[in-house]
């Protein structure tokens, strides 16, 4: 497990998740810790690292 800092682009706080780098293709939703509106996240890991990660606003 790594953990991965981003910018929430709802409130711009610096926020972090935790990703399961032996999964290839992640897609899941989870709330800013900051201002708790869901952001979708889509991550890419590869031999235990991350290769890409994708954060979008979803609309409420």
């Amino acid at each position: 497990m790594k953990e991965h800092a981003f910018n929430c682009p709802y409130c711009y706080s610096d926020v972090s998740t935790w990703v399961e780098t032996d999964q290839f293709k992640q897609q899941f939703i989870e709330n800013c810790v900051e201002c708790r509106n869901p952001l979708e996240m889509i991550i890419d890991c590869m031999y235990g690292s991350i290769n890409n990660v994708m954060i979008n606003p979803i609309a409420q």
